[in-house]
């Protein structure tokens, strides 16, 4: 067990993201063949993670999975909970208290999944008492979700919550290389003035939604290959529109990117998802896209100049929970608290 310091929690939180264009290109087989781009931003909610110590076996609880689980009891549950019991214990933390509290449900299509995964690690090395690099941080991420927690993901979510602020990413079979946008901070401070949060009602299990993308990219079907080439000059030209201050060229890049995430899989969108941006988009919205894999989560939208509050009213007929954010100029962080 590592020496930790009594009377002291430990805390770790890490945001949750908004992609506005390219998911999809950024997985694997696309992204390692022909390169992928997305460009996002981390938000004002996310995961917080708060590990108190004591002399008792390790608890974790969720209250968002309305489950705990202990350490030293037997389980035969292999889902998340447990799987993170199994990595604490195996980094030698066995005692004490986890408490993880989220600003969304699991399966919203923000990253959530990448945000508790990194800000756990962020957790394990300030318990153990040492540091990591934020882009180390979204590798060791990377290869937990996809190979320990079998999740199908964009290598974007762990490197989008680690690192923090409005930014363009390119993802390649040899690395990742990002591009700083919030240099332009009139584009990005009308974009965030702009930009709600509209949830759909449910969330979905991504992997089942991302799985068909992959089986077709792997057997180079060519309307999906085709298709996600178009979505990663798409996410270059949005980043060119952001240089050049060219607000309409960037929503309209977010609604084609949109209309070609929808030729990905028979999964991705549906009537309702379909129905709810038809509405947006007569309500005052510019542009509207669902976040993540597709089928159910939270819909991005972003108002025309002057219209946010008009249409979030208008909005919250539809939905009932549709809120405004704000950027997150930091990624994953954790610290000492009394």
């Amino acid at each position: 067990m590592p020496h930790v310091m009594a009377g002291k929690k430990y805390v770790a939180y890490s945001p949750f993201r908004v992609s506005f264009g390219g998911g999809g290109t950024d997985i694997s087989p696309f992204c390692d063949t022909y390169g992928g781009a997305v460009l996002n931003t981390a938000i004002d909610r996310g995961v917080t993670i708060i590990y108190t110590p004591d002399e008792f076996d390790l608890e974790i609880s969720s209250r968002d999975f309305l489950k705990s689980v202990l350490i030293g009891k037997d389980s035969s549950d292999n889902d998340v909970l447990n799987k993170m019991s199994h990595l604490l214990e195996s980094r030698g933390i066995s005692r004490g208290r986890i408490i993880i509290s989220s600003g969304v449900p699991p399966g919203s299509g923000l990253g959530s999944s990448s945000a508790l995964t990194t800000a756990m690690l962020k957790l394990i090395y300030l318990i153990q008492g040492g540091t990591i690099d934020p882009w180390d941080l979204a590798r060791e991420a990377f290869r937990l979700e996809h190979d320990y927690f079998g999740i199908t993901l964009g290598k974007q979510d762990p490197f989008a919550v680690s690192l923090g602020n409005f930014k363009y990413m390119e993802f390649n079979a040899s690395g990742e290389n990002t591009t700083d946008l919030s240099s332009f901070s009139d584009f990005m401070n009308e974009l965030e003035r702009r930009t709600l949060l509209v949830y759909t009602g449910n969330t979905r299990e991504s992997t089942s939604v991302l799985q068909e993308q992959v089986e077709k990219s792997q057997h180079g079907d060519s309307d999906v290959v085709s298709s996600l080439h178009a979505m990663r000059n798409l996410t270059a030209d949005m980043r060119d529109s952001v240089v050049s201050g060219n607000f309409t060229g960037f929503t309209d890049a977010v609604n084609a990117g949109w209309s070609l995430k929808k030729k990905l899989g028979s999964k991705v969108s549906n009537q309702k998802i379909d129905s709810l941006i038809s509405f947006a988009r007569e309500n005052g919205a510019e542009a509207a896209k669902l976040m993540g894999g597709g089928a159910d989560g939270f819909l991005l939208v972003i108002s025309k100049k002057g219209m946010v509050q008009q249409l979030q009213k208008s909005l919250m007929d539809s939905s009932s929970f549709v809120v405004r954010v704000s950027f997150d100029r930091n990624g994953t962080r954790a610290f000492l608290s009394d």
